[in-house]
């Protein structure tokens, strides 16, 4: 097992997890909304190619 792998993957999502928490906080969307922009997001990022 890679443990930088694993490392940058905690790194990641303890960030997604703090953007979607600001984004609770700060605005009135619902945690539904927030998910389905996250992952329309990574639909287009992965469509892209850029992730």
């Amino acid at each position: 097992m890679d443990w930088t792998m694993v490392l940058k993957a905690f790194i990641v999502g303890g960030l997604i997890c703090i953007i979607g928490q600001i984004l609770i906080d700060k605005t009135k969307l619902t945690p539904a909304r927030i998910l389905v922009a996250f992952v329309t997001t990574g639909a287009i990022l992965g469509g892209l190619r850029l992730v």
